[in-house]
């Protein structure tokens, strides 16, 4: 491992501790994960139609307390879009 770690000009005990970080996430990490179980389950209960602004209200009202870019942020690493409604069209 010495070699590897001349290779990519970084301290030995700097590249041991980063390999130990990735086999455990940070407190962080799991917080974001429970968060983002909680948007898809709000996403989900309003079929899709709310974004983040609503699913941000929706979780401060169920006492989570979390920024709404927050929210945004997650929702797009998930890959959780809101729907769009149709259109109004009178029919004549």
């Amino acid at each position: 491992m010495a070699w590897l770690c001349r290779q990519l000009g970084v301290a030995r005990s700097g590249f041991y501790v980063r390999r130990q970080r990735q086999d455990v996430p940070g407190k962080r990490a799991a917080e974001n994960a429970a968060i983002t179980a909680e948007i898809a389950v709000v996403l989900e209960e309003h079929r899709g139609f709310y974004g983040s602004p609503r699913i941000h209200q929706e979780l401060r009202a169920s006492g989570r307390h979390v920024g709404r870019h927050r929210v945004a942020r997650l929702m797009r690493r998930a890959e959780l879009r809101a729907r769009t409604r149709k259109a109004f069209r009178p029919c004549s």
